[in-house]
């Protein structure tokens, strides 16, 4: 006697570790940022910052010089989830219909699009996510993102942008950003922003920037080792330009228990396909003063 498998969604099955952590980890700016893992709600972040004292080396004696900068700060996570369902008699008629499959045949409990579903699934929640990390308000959103925190921060360097010239906005914040972190530095720009961005420093003969730079979503700024990176978590927020470091930008989620799952099956009762997804996550900065909020 064979094991019947019909039921199970092949793709998912298959790939499930990989979707799951696509879902989790590999947004845009989410990929990039620093990672605090196995978080289940809140826990306290501890950074330490050595800022060592180069002394005159002649003679004898001991004199300790220098700082240790530790900083501490609570960084929460929200629980997310996505409930889905599908019906496969909604393709008959449709030009899919051949995928839908009746009574014993082997195929009928078998999802249609499963791949290309899970792929936008996939897709979806990754767009959606990148948006709360950056503009999540926790009434709303479950989590307060980057430029909620950093409005509402008193540590926070704050720029004030006026006039017209994204050149000149960019060129602001950059000029605010704490000299210890210029090495490293990032200014975030939204996608209508960045594209803006490109056009101006054309008309103002800057051809120095790639094709492949502006393909990818980041260019360093003329004259700089900064880089401007274009976000879709910014989408919408054209009036607000942010800088700060990949290190400095901490993204936590669990990933080393069971809060995560995957889940795509067919509810024999309700003759139907449905899908549950479930994460938690949340952000935070290491050090406030070392972001800057351009508005």
């Amino acid at each position: 006697m064979a094991f019947n498998v019909s039921g199970l969604s092949a793709y998912v099955q298959e790939n499930r570790d990989n979707i799951l952590r696509k879902v989790i980890l590999e947004g845009d700016t989410i990929s990039k940022m620093a990672k605090q893992l196995g978080v289940k709600t809140k826990e306290r972040l501890h950074y330490f910052n050595l800022d060592p004292v180069i002394q005159d080396g002649k003679g004898c004696g001991f004199s300790a010089q220098g700082a240790t900068n530790i900083t501490e700060k609570d960084i929460e996570t929200a629980i997310f989830k996505i409930n889905d369902e599908w019906c496969n008699d909604d393709l008959l008629g449709k030009y899919a219909e051949y995928l839908v499959r009746f009574g014993a045949d082997a195929n009928a409990e078998q999802l249609a699009f499963e791949q290309l579903i899970a792929d936008e699934l996939v897709k979806n929640i990754n767009k959606e996510m990148e948006k709360r990390v950056w503009q999540g308000k926790k009434a709303n959103d479950l989590i307060d993102g980057l430029l909620t925190q950093a409005a509402a921060d008193a540590n926070t360097v704050k720029v004030t942008l006026s006039g017209n010239s994204l050149y000149e906005k960019v060129k602001a914040v950059i000029m605010a950003i704490p000299e210890e972190i210029l090495d490293d530095a990032v200014v975030f720009v939204s996608p209508a922003n960045f594209r803006g961005l490109v056009f101006e420093l054309l008309e103002k003969n800057n051809f120095h920037i790639a094709p492949e730079e502006i393909e990818k979503g980041e260019f360093y700024f003329p004259g700089t080792t900064i880089a401007v990176h274009k976000t879709i978590g910014l989408t919408g927020v054209d009036d607000k330009i942010y800088a700060s470091t990949w290190g400095n930008m901490v993204y936590a989620t669990d990933m080393m228990d069971d809060k995560e799952e995957l889940r795509f099956w067919f509810s024999d009762d309700a003759d139907l396909h449905r899908v549950k997804v479930k994460w938690n996550a949340g952000v935070a900065t290491y050090f406030s003063d070392y972001v800057v909020l351009g508005e």
